[in-house]
């Protein structure tokens, strides 16, 4: 159970301050497809998780809207991050709400990372057209929560529980706690991301080496890193590894180090850990020491660059796969991230939220639980995102095939911790990056830029005391 702190008035100007998301990153393997569907997941489109990007086409663009007509007198309105190119599989799945109920769909979809998605809500809410319901990232949650947008349902879970019973035994119970808020259930999650080890197995075969155990250790990840780093004969490099760059990735490092990036309740940094210093110079080391791995820079799709044999091993959730059915790729497993001091995976996902605005609420619910259920989910889920319900995770990632030790996706989330997702998410995402950019790409002092930006993180987080 999450525990609320003081409410915190965010303004829509900190809301959009250089937000990059999923929770997550700018360049297509740092993008954690929170929000993945079938129809829309492209690494570049998406999104970082740590969550979860959708990108803008056109500032000046209209937000898109698709309605289903209903037979009663009560249409609902769901927001919905993207612009709208897979509306008609979205409707589809959502058809067979509306012919049981008979409650109508509006359904907006809003362009622009998650920043300009949360801030149009409130516009929409400021300016009288407030939806009944919004799909929301984690990198909303607590602002959703926080600032009295969202509303729970545990009054409604009393009068309705078979039917929610239903839904939520499917789905570990660590997951649904994420979105409990001092005994509150703010939401049911439909899907999610977590970030592991990527291998090119092919590579891994070349090298002569197998696919390593769960509890690999730092000793042994450097081993496999050397060993299937290459220099070809025409002077060019195979790396055995390409470090993790975006927040999402960076804090499943952390975790993993038994550290984070923020202090347990996000009202300070953390970077003058000697964990994190400590893991900042491992990853450096990687790239400028060993040799191991390029150098991040943005822009770099690090996902193609593993299928063409360039990179080794690389690090994200389960967003790559689009990628790889796209391609025809097979030659890839999937292991934990090694474990530099414990194991504890990373969480990035979404909810549909009922916002306080609706007139609505119990028809809002019921929508709601429809877009958690196996019914919507198991037709709208197919590759690039984790399904929260485990039976149908079970049945989609083998279906699917790939990776290799896929299973570890589904039994992860039994020990899964939500990324950090503070009100103040974007800025936060913001100087963390280019913290690590600062030392990655411009060999800044580690620590001397480490030191900067906690104080930095300090002035962001002070309200949150």
């Amino acid at each position: 159970m999450r525990k609320i702190q003081k409410s915190i008035a965010i303004t829509i100007s900190m809301i959009m301050i250089m937000m990059a998301l999923s929770a997550c990153g700018n360049t297509p393997s740092e993008a954690p497809n929170t929000g993945a569907t079938e129809a829309d997941t492209t690494e570049a489109d998406t999104a970082e998780t740590d969550a979860t990007e959708t990108q803008a086409d056109d500032s000046e663009e209209q937000d898109e809207v698709a309605s289903l007509e209903g037979t009663g007198d009560i249409t609902l309105k769901l927001t919905w991050p993207g612009d709208g190119q897979n509306r008609e599989e979205l409707l589809k799945c959502l058809q067979p709400f509306i012919d049981e109920t008979g409650i109508g769909i509006e359904l907006v979809f809003i362009t622009g990372n998650w920043g300009e998605y949360f801030t149009t809500i409130q516009t929409m809410i400021a300016g009288g057209e407030a939806p009944d319901l919004s799909e929301i990232a984690i990198e909303g949650f607590d602002m959703f929560v926080y600032n009295g947008l969202a509303t729970p349902m545990n009054d409604w879970i009393a009068e309705n529980q078979e039917a929610y019973d239903r839904v939520a035994n499917d789905i570990d119970p660590n997951v649904m706690n994420i979105l409990n808020y001092d005994g509150l259930q703010y939401g049911i999650p439909t899907e999610w991301n977590n970030v592991v080890t990527h291998i090119n197995t092919k590579l891994l075969e070349e090298a002569g080496l197998e696919l390593p155990p769960a509890d690999w250790d730092k000793d042994l990840f450097l081993e496999y890193a050397e060993k299937m780093t290459v220099q070809r004969e025409d002077g060019t490099t195979q790396f055995g590894v390409r470090v993790p760059g975006g927040y999402f990735d960076l804090s499943a490092w952390m975790f993993n180090w038994g550290t984070s990036l923020l202090n347990d309740d996000m009202t300070e940094g953390n970077l003058e850990d000697p964990k994190v210093i400590e893991a900042f110079k491992f990853m450096y080391d990687l790239v400028h020491e060993y040799g191991y791995s390029p150098i991040p820079e943005a822009g770099v799709d690090v996902i193609q660059l593993m299928q063409d044999g360039e990179v080794a091993m690389y690090f994200a959730g389960r967003w790559p796969t689009f990628q790889y059915m796209t391609n025809d790729f097979t030659d890839v497993a999937i292991q934990y991230i090694p474990t530099f001091e414990t194991n504890v995976p990373v969480w990035g996902g979404t909810s549909t939220m009922r916002l306080t605005s609706s007139q609505h609420l119990e028809e809002a619910h019921q929508l709601a639980l429809f877009l958690a259920s196996p019914e919507f989910i198991e037709n709208w889920l197919s590759s690039g995102a984790i399904p929260v319900l485990n039976s149908v995770a079970e049945e989609k990632l083998a279906e699917l095939g790939i990776p290799e030790n896929y299973e570890i996706y589904i039994e992860s989330a039994a020990t899964a911790r939500p990324v950090q997702s503070p009100q103040q998410y974007a800025e936060v995402n913001t100087a963390v990056t280019q913290a690590f950019n600062d030392i990655m790409i411009n060999k800044a002092d580690i620590e001397e830029t480490l030191s900067a930006t906690n104080a930095q993180l300090n002035m962001i987080l002070m309200d949150n005391k």
